[in-house]
């Protein structure tokens, strides 16, 4: 008597691709796994059955079928996490090269003076997300690579957020034309004494030496650690800002920064910022207004670095050191 279809199918070959498929499946799409899975059962069960029924009571084709639910299920999934595995390797190859500039971006804004100690850990966090970003990538593994890619832009908002707020004041044209207008009066008085006057240009660095109303030299300047924030109190390492003079200028042996030229802050518009920001919470209820602001020596590390001063190199200070003295004017402004 001839077997059925039933008894005569073999599904060896059907379950190894349903596991293989399945492993395929497992990682990146867990619920088409365990549908696999599941249909992998029922099929078994159909199997058993078949096998185990009379001739009489066997269902012509119902094992067949049942694999072939398997299959079809199976091949869909996997051709599904292909589309999606190449779609995402599409969108790795794209974002990699401006993700890793913009990683460099953000370390070298955090390391502006003025940025704080949260952007300056973001911009450490995200240098580290990007390594592991590029390590799923390499492992193939574009989707986990595009999940770390977005903690990655999410760091680096925070840092670009930051240094675009510190540098804003710059461009407003309320403080430029306040800038403008000190700067025009320091020079004028310059001119008109024929004498010397120091202006500093904190967002450029630069420290401006002018003789009777001529610049005659501009040095590299070091700010405060936050220094281009404008000054409020003692300890915020920010560099003031507005018109100042020399107070005291002490040689070596006299200060711990080779030469320095003390300044006379905090003058009356520190005083009254000082104590607007008393009032409105902004400075912390011990901090004092500060002092011992000076342009000193030390300088030309490259990086912003003092508690608010500002620092030259030994052999610049030397130049401006012998130009300066008591009751020199002193500027110094955000930009102009």
């Amino acid at each position: 008597m001839p077997q059925t279809a039933s008894r005569s199918f073999d599904p060896t070959l059907p379950r190894a691709s349903a596991f293989r498929a399945v492993s395929v499946l497992r990682a990146d799409q867990p619920a088409a796994a365990r549908q696999v899975d599941r249909l992998i059962s029922q099929a078994e069960i159909i199997t058993a059955d078949e096998q185990s029924a009379p001739l009489w009571e066997q269902t012509p084709g119902r094992t067949e079928d049942s694999w072939l639910r398997v299959l079809s299920t199976a091949r869909s999934a996997v051709a599904a996490l292909r589309v999606r595995k190449d779609a995402s390797e599409k969108r790795w190859l794209a974002l990699a090269p401006g993700l890793e500039a913009d990683v460099q971006r953000a370390i070298a804004e955090s390391n502006e003076a003025g940025v704080g100690r949260g952007e300056i850990s973001a911009a450490k966090q995200a240098s580290l997300k990007l390594e592991l970003a590029q390590h799923f990538a390499s492992q193939r593994a574009f989707d986990r690579a595009l999940k770390e890619a977005e903690a990655v832009r999410s760091f680096n908002s925070v840092v670009h957020t930051s240094f675009n707020s510190l540098h804003s004041r710059f461009g407003e044209p309320r403080n430029l034309r306040n800038w403008k207008r000190m700067v025009a009066e320091t020079i004028a008085h310059s001119k008109a004494e024929g004498s010397t006057a120091l202006i500093i240009d904190k967002l450029k660095r630069k420290l401006h030496v002018y003789a009777a109303g001529t610049r005659i030299a501009s040095f590299d300047a070091d700010l405060g650690a936050k220094g281009l924030k404008q000054k409020l109190h003692s300890g915020d390492q920010a560099t003031p800002e507005g018109r100042y003079r020399v107070t005291e200028a002490r040689g070596p042996g006299r200060t711990k920064f080779y030469k320095a030229l003390l300044l006379d802050y905090p003058n009356a518009a520190d005083r009254a910022r000082y104590a607007f920001g008393k009032r409105s919470g902004e400075v912390p209820l011990r901090a004092g207004i500060g002092s011992l602001i000076e342009i000193h020596g030390d300088g030309g590390q490259g990086r912003d670095w003092t508690d608010g001063c500002v620092a030259l190199r030994d052999g610049d200070m030397d130049k401006v050191f012998a130009r300066a003295r008591v009751g020199t004017p002193v500027t110094i402004v955000g930009t102009f």
